[in-house]
C-alpha cells in the first residue's frame, strides 16, 4: 500500500500546483452554484416584489365602475383609450382590459416579455376574481342564498412525504445530477494529467520502469483522482447549501420557494450519500483512467473523455425526470450510473431503503473492480502505452 500512497501523493502534488486547475475545480463550484442555482429564483422573487409594490399603467375600456375599483385595489392605473390593442403595441401601457359583450379580454405582450408582462396579467386577473365574486355573491343574495352554498365541503391536501422531500423543490431535483457533475469535473482534473499528460512529457515510462506493481500505479492515480472528484464535490456541495440557505431568506411566495428548494438530511442519509458518492467517484475515475491510457496528447484524451462524458450525463438528464416512475424498478439498481441517481435521488428525499441500496453498492463496487483491473491491462499493454 506504501506504493500506492506515494503515486498518489505525486499526482495529488503535481495537480495542486496546476492554480487554474485549482480554480476551475474547487474555487469555482463554491462561488458559482449558489448564483446558478438560486440567483434566478431570488432575481424573479425581487421582480415579483417590485411589480406587486409598484404602480402599472393598464389600458382599459368599457369596464364597470366596480371593477375599475378593484383594478385600482391590486396597484394598477386604469387608463381610458380607444384602441386597447394600439396601446399596448405602442408601449404606452403595459397591458389593456376590455369588455366585449360577456367576455372580459386581456390584451398584453405576454410571450415577447413574460416575467414583466406576467405580473401585470397576473394583477389583472386577481381583480377579475374578485370583481367576479362580487357578482356572483349579489346575485345569491337576490336568490335568498349565501356564497357558503356554493362551497358545501372543502378540499384538504395531506402531503405524506418525508419533510427532506417536502423542502426538495425543483432546483433540489437537480442536485443528484450536479453532484455526480462535480464528481467527474474533479477526476477529469487528475486522470488526463496523470494519463495522457505524462505521455506527453514522457514521465510515463519512467514510473511504469519504477519495481511498482502496475495495478498499484493505476490504484495511486486512482486514489488522487477520487481525492479531488471529492473535493470538488465538497465544494459545489457547500455552494449549494449556502445559496439554499440565503435564498430562504431573500424569496418571498411558497411557489417560488419550492422552485428554489433545499437540502435537509439526518445524520444516517448524509453518511448514506457519502458512501454512495464514493463509489460512484472510483467508479468513474477508474473508468476515465482507462480511457486516458488510450490518448497520446493531453488533447487527444479531451477528445476521448468527450463522448464518454456525454454518454453519461444524457442518461441522467432522462432519470431526472423520470426518477418517480423507476424507484419500484429494484433492477435498476444493479445497473452502473443509472443506479446511483436514483439512490442518491431517494437518500435526499429521505426515502432511501436498504436493499436498494445495497445492490446499488454492491453493482458499483463490482463496477470499480473492473473499471481498474481495465485501467491496470492498459498500464501494461505495450500497444497502450506507445500507441502512435
Amino acid at each position: 500500500m506504501k506504493e500506492v500512497y506515494w503515486v498518489a501523493l505525486k499526482e495529488i502534488l503535481s495537480t495542486w500546483r496546476d492554480k487554474r486547475t485549482i480554480r476551475n475545480v474547487l474555487i469555482m463550484p463554491l462561488l458559482l452554484m449558489p448564483l446558478f442555482m438560486y440567483g434566478p429564483t431570488v432575481l424573479l422573487s425581487k421582480l415579483q416584489t417590485h411589480s406587486q409594490e409598484s404602480l402599472q399603467r393598464v389600458a382599459v375600456c368599457d369596464l364597470p365602475e366596480l371593477l375599475r375599483q378593484e383594478i385600482k385595489k391590486v396597484k394598477l392605473e386604469p387608463v381610458v383609450v380607444d384602441s386597447p390593442r394600439s396601446a399596448v403595441l405602442s408601449e404606452s401601457v403595459d397591458a389593456a382590459l376590455c369588455r366585449q359583450g360577456d367576455e372580459y379580454v386581456i390584451y398584453a405582450e405576454e410571450s415577447a416579455k413574460p416575467i414583466k408582462i406576467g405580473f401585470v396579467v397576473a394583477k389583472l386577473q386577481r381583480a377579475l376574481d374578485e370583481y367576479k365574486q362580487q357578482l356572483i355573491a349579489a346575485k345569491l343574495r337576490q336568490a335568498g342564498l349565501s356564497a357558503a352554498d356554493l362551497h358545501p365541503f372543502k378540499v384538504v391536501k395531506k402531503d405524506l412525504s418525508p419533510s427532506q422531500a417536502r423542502s426538495y423543490g425543483i432546483l433540489g431535483g437537480m442536485t443528484p445530477y450536479f453532484l455526480m457533475l462535480f464528481i467527474m469535473m474533479g477526476a477529469m482534473a487528475v486522470v488526463i494529467d496523470a494519463t495522457a499528460g505524462e505521455k506527453e512529457r514522457g514521465t510515463l515510462e519512467i514510473l511504469l520502469a519504477a519495481p511498482v506493481a502496475h495495478v498499484k500505479i493505476a490504484a495511486g492515480k486512482l486514489l488522487a483522482g477520487l481525492f479531488f472528484a471529492v473535493l470538488t464535490s465538497v465544494s459545489g456541495l457547500t455552494g449549494l447549501t449556502i445559496g439554499a440557505y440565503y435564498s430562504k431568506s431573500a424569496v418571498k411566495g411558497d411557489e417560488l420557494a419550492m422552485i428554489g428548494g433545499g437540502l435537509s438530511m439526518t445524520a444516517a442519509d448524509f453518511v448514506t450519500l457519502l458512501v454512495t458518492a464514493l463509489l460512484f467517484a472510483a467508479e468513474i475515475t477508474a473508468l476515465l483512467l482507462a480511457v486516458g491510457m488510450y490518448a497520446r496528447s493531453y488533447k487527444e484524451a479531451q477528445t476521448y473523455i468527450s463522448p464518454l462524458y456525454m454518454a453519461l450525463i444524457i442518461p441522467m438528464l432522462l432519470l431526472m425526470f423520470a426518477a418517480d416512475y423507476l424507484q419500484g424498478s429494484i433492477y435498476l439498481y444493479a445497473i452502473p450510473v443509472f443506479n446511483v441517481y436514483l439512490a442518491i435521488d431517494q437518500i435526499i428525499k429521505g426515502q432511501s431503503q436498504f436493499l436498494p441500496l445495497l445492490i446499488c453498492w454492491i453493482s458499483t463496487a463490482l463496477a470499480v473492480l473492473a473499471a481498474l483491473y481495465w485501467a491496470a491491462r492498459n498500464f501494461s499493454s505495450e500497444a497502450v502505452i506507445f500507441r502512435n
